[in-house]
């Protein structure tokens, strides 16, 4: 995939295909943003513009690769001699002699590109030896090696591995950006887009999760818990419908990963309703499977409630991420709304 494939983060890719078209690119990159936004796919794209043998502008990028050359075919096959790939085990670790492996190979002037470029996916599972053995190469790197590495937790990597770095942060996708890669580069139907790019919280990792298990139970969930708390005036009644939400079957307490989720179908729905009660087109509507369902609500959350119901959960959502109870959220949002 080429740069000017990539969907969303516009800014970041703009500003990458400006440094290599003036030879400036910093040595050492450090990709951080939540998972599933494109950083691996961008580091990709990135070392296959560095190398490409054919580059050239594009209608909105300062350089590109090409796609199609020796280089670019072999990049993309992952099979690139001067572009290396470090990713996780199967422990989810990168250990120290995967690293002095790589490191003794930049130690020579790169085969056949124009640059040697490491990539390291999920930097933050290098083992502390790993990051360690790494220091010095992130501070001098060898003539003709660059080295890109890609996290969801900065914070996990060591500080003196992140003041080697330049960081570039990435941000959330937008749902029309996640529904488009999720039809282009997945092949899923636009239906199938539409129902999980609103819900993925920016994230297309998020997504193809989502499409991937079955998320009518969360979906019907949601909406039990908007029509519950419509329907009712009195504070105690709507915390006993908010149990559904943070108990699961067997009494079990729901993981705050599917909480969230609900959380974020609850807002989809508010964002509908508020969209309906405006006399919205009706092609706007996110969970259009829900459309009549929806409008029989709308009454409900009619004037600022929608509104307010939105901020309520969007509230509740960063308690969780900040490691609230779901219980106590649950139980607050149900009083909220």
């Amino acid at each position: 995939m080429t740069l000017r494939e990539i969907i969303g983060q516009r800014r970041l890719t703009a500003l990458l295909a400006r440094a290599i078209e003036r030879d400036s690119l910093p040595p050492t990159l450090l990709f951080a943003g939540p998972s599933g936004v494109g950083k691996w796919a961008v580091a990709r794209a990135t070392a296959q513009a560095v190398n490409c043998q054919a580059r050239a502008a594009t209608s909105d990028l300062a350089v590109d690769a090409c796609g199609t050359c020796r280089a670019c075919d072999r990049i993309a096959r992952g099979v690139h001699v001067d572009v290396i790939m470090l990713e996780p085990d199967e422990r989810a670790s990168i250990k120290i002699d995967v690293v002095r492996d790589v490191l003794s190979r930049t130690s020579f002037r790169p085969f056949e590109g124009r640059k040697r470029v490491v990539l390291i996916r999920e930097a933050d599972t290098l083992e502390t030896a790993s990051q360690n053995a790494l220091l010095k190469s992130l501070e001098e790197p060898p003539p003709g090696t660059m080295f890109i590495l890609t996290t969801a937790v900065p914070g996990a990597l060591l500080p003196t591995v992140r003041s080697r770095c330049m960081r570039l942060r990435f941000g959330r996708l937008t749902s029309a950006e996640v529904a488009a890669a999720l039809m282009r580069d997945h092949g899923y139907s636009e239906a199938e887009a539409r129902e999980a790019a609103p819900v993925a919280d920016g994230s297309l990792g998020q997504a193809l999760a989502l499409i991937d298990n079955d998320v009518s139970m969360f979906r019907d969930l949601a909406m039990a818990l908007l029509r519950h708390t419509a329907g009712r005036a009195d504070s105690q009644s709507r915390v006993q419908g908010a149990s559904a939400l943070h108990t699961g079957g067997a009494k079990k307490e729901r993981s705050r990963e599917d909480v969230a989720l609900v959380l974020r179908l609850m807002a989809s729905m508010l964002r509908d309703l508020e969209a309906i009660n405006a006399g919205a087109d009706r092609a706007v509507i996110a969970n259009p499977a829900l459309l009549e369902e929806l409008e029989a609500l709308a009454r409900a959350y009619s004037g600022d409630r929608a509104r307010a119901a939105f901020g309520a959960v969007d509230r509740a959502l960063t308690a969780l991420e900040r490691n609230a109870g779901t219980k106590v959220v649950t139980e607050w949002l149900a009083v909220q709304m």
